[in-house]
């Protein structure tokens, strides 16, 4: 394995949370442990676990250590999260709000990602394509969007995001449950993770945009109808009538808030996630 840089740590430990191999509310390695495991001074680990509560993964408690937080998106992002479901989001307007944001965001990952983040992005999707659990696959898919937004290295749009992203899962559940929308859309993401790779600006925009516009022109009647019901329709159509998106969503806030993880009980920083459940 190649030397740990800061940026590297920080990556890994972003995906391990944002893949659910860290459960919410666990507590990280001490400085000292994570300085020997990777190869690196406590001054720098410290400076990376105190980027990552900066904005808003984990929690540093002084006398205590270092918790993975509940609640992971900023205040304001969930304030605005609110303020869209009052508004009754369509699916339309959050399919063009994703389409102006993510295409900037997957061109400057082409010009900003390191290749730690890069290899977190493969790892994600091959995760997706041996998942057949619709909640789990929506929540890799969601991972992977926000990976490549981590990647770009901006955090405005990283906030930006951020206040979208329960939302954007709402939407993954009507994407992932729909046969002919996941065939059109979920094969698309490997173009998106080349050009990445690649470091091809101009080829990774495009490829976002023609992943997100693929499945927009699917939706049908469901692009005018609020984001909300639309997934409130295939839970209960997945998991029957007793199924509560309310419920779904506020486990997302209680875990965190701007991504659906997993529980784990395993060890940190090691294992795989378990299928999400309700």
């Amino acid at each position: 394995m190649s030397p740990h840089t800061r940026d590297s740590l920080s990556t890994h430990l972003l995906d391990e949370i944002l893949a659910g191999r860290i459960a919410s509310g666990t507590k990280l390695p001490p400085e000292r442990e994570l300085a020997r495991r990777f190869g690196l001074s406590r001054p720098i680990v410290r400076e990376v676990l105190r980027g990552l509560a900066e904005r808003g993964f984990v929690e540093i408690l002084p006398s205590r250590g270092t918790y993975v937080r509940e609640a992971q998106a900023s205040d304001g992002a969930r304030s605005l999260d609110t303020s869209y479901r009052r508004r009754n989001t369509t699916v339309r307007e959050l399919t063009e709000a994703r389409s102006m944001l993510e295409t900037q965001a997957a061109a400057l990952a082409a010009t900003n990602a390191t290749e730690v983040e890069v290899e977190a992005m493969r790892r994600c999707l091959d995760d997706l394509k041996i998942t057949t659990y619709v909640l789990e696959q929506a929540r890799l898919d969601l991972a992977f969007h926000a990976l490549v937004m981590h990647a770009g290295h901006n955090t405005v749009l990283e906030s930006m995001y951020a206040s979208i992203t329960t939302l954007t899962f709402e939407l993954m559940l009507r994407s992932l449950s729909d046969r002919q929308v996941r065939q059109a859309g979920t094969p698309r993401h490997d173009p998106i993770w080349e050009a990445i790779r690649d470091h091809d600006a101009a080829a990774a925009a495009e490829a976002m945009r023609v992943h997100l516009e693929a499945a927009e022109e699917l939706y049908g009647t469901d692009l005018d109808r609020g984001v909300d019901q639309v997934a409130q329709r295939e839970l209960q159509r997945m998991l029957g009538p007793a199924a509560s998106l309310e419920g779904l969503l506020e486990e997302v806030a209680r875990r965190q808030a701007a991504f659906i993880r997993a529980p784990s009980t395993s060890s940190p920083l090691s294992t795989p996630s378990a299928p999400l459940t309700t």
